[in-house]
């Protein structure tokens, strides 16, 4: 698979700029243009997220668009815009086109505006670039934008996009039950998705439950993405797959996940990049992680320095995972869970005589230990009302079980309550201070919002 020219976050964001500037953009027939073996789709009802945005969203679209009525852009609002991605990694949009000459005019504007080039024809098609990364062309029926890319990929992504507003039906995504699944969706913007499609360090948690013979392509994800309050976006999810096989272990699997009752919903601090919230029985939940190869592949090493298989096998209740930032050093997982025993506490002078050269395993507090190599620490322990608490510090470690001084709001630890597998992400400490930052913030300002929470669950 081809990979992405730039950081996933960013051309996702990039992508968004573009819709903004195509979807200030009956018949179905621009559906056509989505490659049937596309690997992610998401719709967006153009119409029901214009009458649900503020004033200040609407000024902020229409200074973007460098529109003044919305009409005046030749696509049409009252039909739904597509997402996808393609098998090679390459992102596209489509929207539908209601007059191709208003579709003239208005890039004729945004060239002044210094967005994009001047139009060219290339067997009956118009196309332009868009801030030299994106490629736009359009027909009577279609207008698509794909990309990321550098400016030497521009006359072959032409000839991608020739095909793919050429073809039929038969070689579309209508019809397929990727895009059955999410016409099914009720939210103004929905997703179905391959796991395959997400960015890796994003993956493991969504592939939790599946059969060790599963590829991540076979593993479908189906979202409904929801403006909540206060800069957060809800998404509401499910696993699935195509695969009956896949299909009835992940259905059965899910019944290891219960009802989370919150007790670690307050550990997070307001500035960690991702907290995941679950209850389980360990003893359970182990058998999942261990048919997860690339979990199974992170155990295997933790497994070298303390028995993380015993411990897990000891979780009977709520369990959390924070990560305070996936730079180096800030990325060791802070963990904790309520204990049914704590029996793995007898085996640490086996752990101790295990050690690899170089490492060793120390007395910390009471029924506390850390391990260190020199560089790495990892602190741990029991507490007396048998919970196990864990970090890279003894800060981090002692804060796993208690409440945060500067805690994700209450609002967002009410989200946490009564799902069965909930991740929070912080779009700011994720996308850091550059950039990056700033490129997805400003893209996605006016579909969700000044969005700087992301709250999945199940």
């Amino acid at each position: 698979m081809k990979k992405n020219i730039i950081n996933p976050l960013i051309f996702w964001g990039e992508l968004l700029f573009c819709m903004l500037i195509l979807l200030s953009c009956s018949s179905d027939d621009y559906l056509n243009v989505i490659p049937k073996n596309s690997t992610a789709v998401i719709s967006v009802d153009l119409q029901e997220l214009y009458n649900t945005s503020d004033d200040k969203q609407l000024d902020y679209l229409k200074d973007v668009l460098k529109l003044k009525d919305a009409d005046a852009s030749g696509l049409d609002f009252s039909t739904k815009a597509y997402v996808f991605e393609t098998v090679d990694g390459n992102i596209g949009l489509v929207a539908k086109v209601d007059d191709e000459d208003n579709i003239s005019n208005w890039i004729k504007k945004l060239e002044k505006a210094g967005y994009c080039k001047n139009l060219t024809t290339r067997k009956g098609f118009k196309f332009t670039s868009v801030k030299d990364t994106w490629i736009l062309g359009f027909s009577s029926d279609a207008l698509l934008v794909m990309g990321p890319i550098l400016p030497i990929q521009q006359a072959d992504m032409q000839r991608q996009m020739i095909k793919f507003l050429e073809q039929d039906d038969s070689k579309s995504i209508k019809g397929s039950p990727m895009f059955q699944k999410l016409d099914s969706l009720e939210s103004s913007v929905s997703m179905v998705a391959q796991a395959a499609a997400l960015p890796e360090k994003f993956v493991a948690p969504f592939t939790i439950g599946a059969p060790k013979d599963a590829d991540a392509s076979q593993i479908m994800i189906a979202a409904e993405f929801v403006k909540g309050e206060d800069g957060c976006v809800n998404i509401k999810g499910e696993t699935y797959s195509l695969n009956e096989h896949i299909n009835n272990a992940i259905k059965e699997n899910k019944k290891t996940f219960r009802p989370i009752r919150g007790t670690y919903s307050a550990s997070m601090p307001i500035n960690a990049s991702l907290g995941i919230f679950l209850n389980v029985d360990g003893k359970e939940f182990l058998k999942l992680l261990h048919s997860n190869n690339s979990i199974q592949a992170l155990l295997a090493g933790m497994n070298t320095a303390i028995d993380m298989d015993n411990i897990i096998k000891s979780i009977n209740g709520d369990m959390s995972i924070i990560i305070h930032s996936f730079n180096e050093g800030g990325n060791i997982p802070q963990m904790s869970a309520q204990l049914s025993n704590n029996a793995f506490l007898k085996d640490i002078g086996y752990w101790r005589e295990s050690c690899l050269a170089g490492c060793k395993i120390i007395d910390w507090n009471k029924n506390s230990y850390y391990y260190t190599n020199g560089t790495f620490n990892y602190y741990f322990g029991v507490s007396d009302d048998m919970q196990f608490y864990s970090g890279g510090s003894p800060k981090y470690a002692l804060e796993s079980i208690s409440k945060s001084q500067n805690a994700i709001p209450e609002y967002v630890q009410n989200k946490i309550r009564g799902k069965r597998l909930c991740l929070i992400l912080n779009l700011e400490t994720i996308l850091g201070d550059g950039t990056d930052k700033a490129s997805v913030m400003t893209s996605i300002k006016p579909l969700l919002g000044n969005i700087r929470t992301v709250i999945f669950s199940m």
